[in-house]
């Protein structure tokens, strides 16, 4: 189970990586208005959210007794601070472009 979680993780990131990559068919789902960066940055937040939430849900019961299952708890942490982290780099680029939009002199 933890191999088929980080494999959709890993799928999940990488879905990510190719649609930044790929401009041209950002821009093509964007003019449909399905997809989209926004719907997809709030389905990764979402995502991620459900991710710390299952992961302190896992340290919980870890710490109260409930589970002694350590080792999927310290997985799932590890899963929601990659998710974090990679979500956090998303949000520095939107953002540094932005800031390079802003500078552009028309």
């Amino acid at each position: 189970m933890k191999n088929e979680a980080m494999q959709t993780h890993l799928l999940t990131m990488r879905q990510l990586a190719g649609q930044a990559a790929n401009p041209v068919t950002r821009s093509e789902e964007s003019d449909s208005g399905q997809g989209g960066f926004g719907q997809i940055f709030r389905s990764s937040l979402e995502k991620i959210n459900g991710l710390q939430q299952k992961a302190d849900e896992q340290v919980t019961a870890v710490q109260s007794g409930r589970s002694a299952d350590m080792i999927d708890a310290i997985v799932a942490l590890e899963e929601a601070d990659m998710s974090f982290q990679l979500l956090l780099q998303v949000r520095n680029k939107a953002v540094k472009a932005y800031e390079e939009i802003m500078r552009m002199q028309l």
